[in-house]
């Protein structure tokens, strides 16, 4: 298997709210993305792994030593500092 992380920014024109045209400064949002080749989550549980201590099938996540706390420690720093988080997976396809 392999994991992929590609970080990239996403940089915006700021603009005078008072003027409504840009102002020589330029907004950036960092972009982080993950790619990987593990076990996958079933798309019906990515709106529960956000929460502490979930996980999905227990039958896969055994093998793979998963406490549940992960995704849900992600997501709370990635809020804290005014960012967003999303998944997207298919069960077996990483």
């Amino acid at each position: 298997g392999k994991v992929v992380v590609t970080i990239s920014m996403q940089l915006q024109d700021v603009i005078d709210a008072d003027k409504n045209k840009p102002i020589n400064n330029k907004k950036g949002n960092l972009l982080i993305e993950l790619h990987d080749t593990g076990i996958g989550i079933d798309p019906g549980y990515i709106k529960h792994a956000w929460q502490s201590y979930s996980q999905g099938d227990m039958s896969m996540t055994k093998a793979q030593d998963g406490t549940g706390l992960g995704l849900s420690i992600c997501k709370s720093l990635v809020e804290i500092n005014g960012g967003e988080i999303k998944a997207e997976s298919q069960l077996g396809k990483g």
